[in-house]
């Protein structure tokens, strides 16, 4: 009987120190996975330009934050067409030498303006070499966001 219950207690703490070693083991694996709550992607991409997607609900970061000189890609992820450029719209003119006339000509690679609709998977880079804090928005739908350049 006394060899019965020792049996029975040597495995219930095997089985509770396997529980407790796999808890821990997940516990690790969990955190190392998970964002701290100031990590995002705007921190992720300052220093290094980023990527703003575009998706059924607007930009995604709405606002991002880099250094000047770093480039911008804009992709669009969503399955309507959509034209980021730099504000106010119809003109597309806030940021310097930016204006939708210019959008066709030889000047259009300088220009803070798609010129066009992307559609799915599409993309625009551009190059930000101007500090300050610069408006944008989708010329199609209104979708709005900002880049921040230091």
């Amino acid at each position: 009987m006394k060899k019965g219950l020792v049996i029975i207690i040597v495995l219930a703490l095997i089985v509770v120190g396997f529980l407790i070693f796999n808890l821990q083991s997940n516990k690790g694996v969990a955190s190392s996975n998970t964002q701290t709550p100031n990590q995002n992607v705007e921190t992720i991409a300052k220093n290094t330009g980023g990527v703003v997607e575009i998706t059924s609900s607007g930009f995604s970061p709405k606002t991002l934050e880099i250094n000047q000189g770093d480039k911008v890609n804009f992709v669009n992820k969503d399955s309507q067409v959509h034209w980021p450029a730099t504000a106010v719209h119809p003109s597309h003119t806030v940021y310097p030498g930016s204006d939708i006339k210019k959008c066709n000509s030889a000047e259009q690679s300088n220009i803070f303006d798609a010129c066009k609709g992307l559609g799915q998977g599409e993309s625009f880079s551009f190059t930000f070499n101007e500090k300050g804090s610069w408006s944008y928005h989708d010329h199609l739908t209104g979708f709005k966001g900002t880049i921040v350049v230091n």
